[in-house]
């Protein structure tokens, strides 16, 4: 039974009224308005025209900032269903509040939380009043105020970047309290769906598969039961069946326990590949128990993909080192984008979803990270990951920020990952799960060693050791083990790679010998058109002084730093900074383009010792001036057809200047052989500069030859193939030195297919 919809909302200052029942709440002078379920308070407040419509446009957000220190009453009726049967349970289910919340039924307290990325179930088969009125209300007290509840240890002050912390003890998305990439918004609500399930109280508390040899095609499947006691300890019936196209299999044991392990072998088992390497099959598969004589007892229905999974590493660079993911016993090149929060305000995420990973997907990723400052995607995500081939990098929600070792924090941690690892193990897109964002950085860049932090040594391992033993771990991103904390910077084998932000190829990201970089970005300008839907009239342009610029940009505090980034980034690759705000735009949106480009391709380049290249990143969780490829109205910048075509399984490319030259190279990510010619043209001259037939083998670069060129010419280069069954590509190279001439540049591009 589904209990979205439309509810009421009270709100006060926290403390204002004195609540002490649902009644005191009735009789109060507290204020209200309609609500929706999913939601967001302040989305709710600027319906009800408390709040602006557009909390997103010009610096209406800052007014939000008032409403961090109220609290919140939800309240709704609902007809209860008729009463279950004997072996029937109703559970309340919330799938996520935000975040610090009390939970009474027809004014009966059920339940409290204070975790808004796990869901919260209440059993209430002797609570609810039957088919009758019931009622429901969730009491939601101010985050900010909650922090300040917590005593801070010097270790959480010292090692923090941010001045000033008091948000670390709540469990709320690291992101709400201001980023460089979000707006502040400390924001409260029920976020996620609402249900009062009917479940079978006799039934299957967990299933899990994992492949065990690709060769022999050996299962193993782990389960556990919720089991009635008279068929606890009697022999029992257990069937296995999977379909997945023309492959079937089946599967059956006698079995004396609720819980259990079955080895079997599925014969030409047709495994789960990552995008390009392969089709990511998913199996259809049911398990059932039945007593000996084939009553059905209980079963669940789930698709599985089946794949054998390293993460092959070394603790610091060295030779033969490496860190890169190994599927069905092959090498992967990893090339996809970090994943940050769909919408500042999460209920909106869902009706965001859909559309953002169709872009991943049209864009080449096989590869995505979720970022340790955002909220846990639902089920939906890692369906469609599961579905398309798209590996999952999954860091825990803490980003940035020192948190506490203390037993208190250690309960809520184990809490959270126990309930995360459990709720999403079975997706076979995860490919890794990652102790937090930035956190060994945050510690070993002030001199102190990183495995200091028990959360990501000794907490999560615990769970994961508990719950998941099999799937590779981190314990942060990027990863600093004591060796590579000894050795230094140049030592990480896995890096962020953001640095001074300079020129896109200067010596800090051209010459990184790290084996993996799972973060690493430029800045591109939205359109003149998306600027405008979220800057004021008279604030569009110039961006100089400009307090919208700044604080699109993202920054609460005032600090115009980002606007005057991207600024230089212009100037650095054309010399100087165009005055028309159009051609500005354009000249910011070519500079990221090459940049993201380059990223991609040098990682590729040097796919013999390299894993992979997360870049950052492909949509917007906000209107901001960022390094995001497709704005928060789904506008697609320059950069999104670069990195395309760059993310294709074969493409060919220029390695960069050696000797004279630029080495020509077929970059295969794929199982497939591709033959055809290539031919390379001068667009400044417009002449053919190279032609050469080429065989590229499965999964490696073949190098084709050499094009000769001198530091001092300025061009691109249209790098053109036809492969043997007649389809074209191409690809591009901008030659020579920044300064370029935006106006040529523009003349380059109007020549591409």
């Amino acid at each position: 039974m589904n209990l979205n919809g439309q509810w009421k909302l009270y709100y006060a200052k926290q403390g204002e009224y004195k609540i002490n029942s649902i009644y005191d709440l009735k009789t109060s002078k507290i204020s209200s308005v309609p609500c929706t379920v999913p939601g967001n308070v302040e989305l709710d407040l600027s319906k009800a025209g408390i709040l602006p419509e557009d909390l997103f446009k010009g610096e209406n957000i800052l007014k939000a900032e008032e409403f961090e220190q109220y609290e919140w009453w939800y309240e709704t009726e609902f007809t209860a269903p008729k009463k279950p049967e004997k072996n029937k349970e109703m559970i309340l289910n919330f799938r996520a509040v935000d975040c610090c919340a009390e939970y009474f039924l027809n004014g009966q307290l059920i339940g409290v939380s204070d975790n808004m990325f796990i869901a919260n179930e209440f059993d209430v088969t002797d609570l609810l009043a039957y088919e009758q009125i019931n009622t429901l209300h969730v009491h939601i007290t101010s985050a900010t105020i909650k922090g300040m509840d917590f005593e801070s240890d010097l270790y959480n002050s010292y090692f923090n970047w941010q001045l000033m912390s008091v948000h670390w003890p709540v469990r709320k998305a690291p992101h709400s309290y201001g980023w460089d990439i979000m707006p502040r918004a400390v924001s409260a609500g029920i976020w996620r769906d609402v249900t009062l399930d009917e479940r079978d109280k006799y039934r299957f508390d967990y299933v899990y598969f994992s492949l065990e040899d690709v060769s022999t095609g050996k299962i193993r499947m782990c389960y556990d039961t919720k089991m009635d006691v008279k068929y606890a300890f009697r022999n029992t019936k257990i069937f296995i069946k999977g379909k997945c196209g023309d492959s079937e299999f089946e599967h059956s044991a006698v079995r004396r326990s609720k819980c259990g392990r079955i080895d079997f072998f599925v014969p030409d088992l047709k495994l789960w590949w990552p995008k390009f390497y392969g089709e990511p099959n998913l199996y259809d598969i049911t398990v059932t128990i039945t007593d000996m004589e084939l009553n059905e007892l209980m079963s669940i229905s789930l698709k599985q993909g089946f794949r054998t999974l390293q993460l092959k590493r070394s603790d610091v660079i060295e030779e033969g080192g490496a860190f890169e993911f190994v599927i069905n016993g092959v090498k992967i090149m990893a090339n996809g984008s970090n994943w940050v929060p769909m919408d500042a305000y999460h209920s909106r995420d869902k009706e965001r979803l859909k559309a953002a990973l169709d872009l991943a997907d049209d864009i080449g990723c096989n590869i995505l990270r979720c970022w340790g400052g955002n909220v846990y995607e639902d089920h939906e995500f890692f369906d469609y990951c599961d579905s398309h081939g798209i590996m999952v990098w999954q860091d825990f929600a803490m980003a940035c920020n020192v948190y506490s070792n203390s037993r208190d924090f250690e309960e809520k941690i184990k809490k959270e990952a126990t309930w995360v690892v459990k709720e999403y193990r079975n997706h076979c897109s995860i490919v890794l799960w990652s102790g937090d964002n930035e956190i060994d950085t945050q510690f070993s860049n002030q001199g102190t060693d990183p495995a200091i932090n028990k959360i990501t040594r000794e907490f999560i391992p615990e769970v994961l050791a508990a719950h998941d033993p099999k799937r590779p771990y981190v314990a942060s991103s990027p990863y600093i083990s004591s060796a590579a904390h000894k050795a230094g910077y140049a030592l990480r084998p896995e890096e962020h790679l953001w640095g001074p932000r300079d020129y896109y190829k200067s010596s800090y990201y051209a010459d990184s010998k790290a084996y993996f970089v799972s973060e690493t970005g430029y800045h591109g300008c939205p359109s003149v058109e998306s600027i405008k839907k979220f800057i004021d009239e008279d604030k569009v342009w110039p961006y100089a002084d400009n307090s919208q610029w700044t604080l699109h940009s993202s920054d609460q505090n005032g600090s115009s730093h980002r606007v005057w980034l991207m600024h230089n980034q212009v100037a650095q690759m054309f010399g100087k900074v165009p005055a028309d705000m159009e051609e500005y735009v354009l000249a910011s949106q070519i500079s990221q383009a090459e940049a993201k480009k380059f990223f991609i391709e040098r990682v590729r380049s040097k796919m013999n010792y390299m894993g992979g290249v997360i870049w950052w990143n492909l949509i917007d969780g906000w209107p901001q001036m960022s390094d995001a490829v497709v704005d928060y109205y789904y506008d697609k910048k320059l950069a999104f057809d670069f990195i395309k075509r760059s993310s294709r399984d074969f493409i060919i490319m220029f390695d960069e200047m050696n000797n004279w030259g630029h080495e020509v190279i077929c970059c295969n990510s794929s199982l497939k052989e591709f033959n055809g010619k290539c031919t390379i043209i001068d667009l400044d001259t417009e002449r053919e500069v190279f032609s050469k037939e080429f065989k590229a083998g499965a999964n490696k670069n073949t190098k084709l030859g050499k094009v000769n060129i001198m530091y001092s010419k300025q061009t691109m280069y249209l790098i053109k193939w036809t492969l043997d069954n007649g389809e074209e590509y191409y690809n591009t190279y901008l030659a020579g030195m920044p300064g370029f001439d935006l106006n040529k540049y523009k003349e380059w591009l109007s020549k591409l297919p």
